[in-house]
């Protein structure tokens, strides 16, 4: 945005969501980035981006969080947008198994991109507001298999990822907090040079983030 080519920054991290469809990804990026929750979310066919700027200890580091489609269809294009990610949250939907299942391809599709050394992983179990609704949401004929926390935990230690379980709609907070914590463990610990960086710099904008732009009108 304008605004923030006006304030500059001192440096610059991307983050991606990865995961199946319909595990609420678009939301989530919303509760970070707008700080609110949109009920009408579409369906993500093209992965797009978001920036916002926060600040770590005495340095301003722009944010650019990208959105990705779960669909099989689309996964050979994210390939595309994996690339120089800083951090990689792999998110699950908590009353659908089969979307944290998912998550051993998705960790294996990064490590294949992109190796893991730098980045930071974490696991996002999303939808807890969801967590007791077990017969009201299978009256409405929607799926309902409940994953295991501990089981989810303990994918999470196995990939060497941060954990949490949330709710975009009703504990989007919770999220902004967490994600600030990791990105604050990320520049603690691999983007110390920038405080001996004294001069604001402006946005570049890589080739990943052109290709984005001329895909947005596709974009849900």
């Amino acid at each position: 945005s304008e605004e923030i080519i006006e304030q500059g920054y001192d440096g610059e991290l991307k983050i991606i969501l990865l995961g199946e469809v319909f595990t609420g990804k678009t939301s989530l990026i919303n509760a970070y980035t707008k700080e609110k929750f949109n009920p009408e979310v579409n369906t993500t066919t093209s992965p797009s981006y978001f920036s916002k700027l926060i600040t770590v200890g005495n340095q301003t580091i722009l944010v650019n969080i990208w959105d990705t489609a779960g669909q099989e269809k689309f996964r050979s294009m994210n390939k595309i947008f994996i690339k120089k990610s800083n951090i990689v949250l792999f998110i699950y939907d908590i009353t659908r198994k089969k979307t944290f299942k998912e998550l051993s391809f998705w960790v294996k599709y990064v490590e294949n991109c992109i190796g893991k050394d730098n980045i930071i992983f974490c696991v996002v179990g999303n939808k807890l507001d969801l967590f007791d609704k077990e017969e009201e949401l299978k009256q409405k004929n929607f799926e309902f298999d409940l994953v295991d926390t501990e089981e989810a935990r303990e994918f999470a230690n196995n990939i060497g990822a941060e954990y949490l379980e949330t709710s975009a709609k009703e504990s989007g907070s919770a999220f902004v907090k967490f994600l600030d914590k990791i990105i604050g463990q990320y520049v603690e610990k691999y983007m110390n040079f920038v405080k001996n960086n004294k001069e604001k710099k402006g946005i570049q904008l890589d080739d990943d983030k052109d290709l984005s732009k001329q895909k947005k009108n596709k974009c849900c």
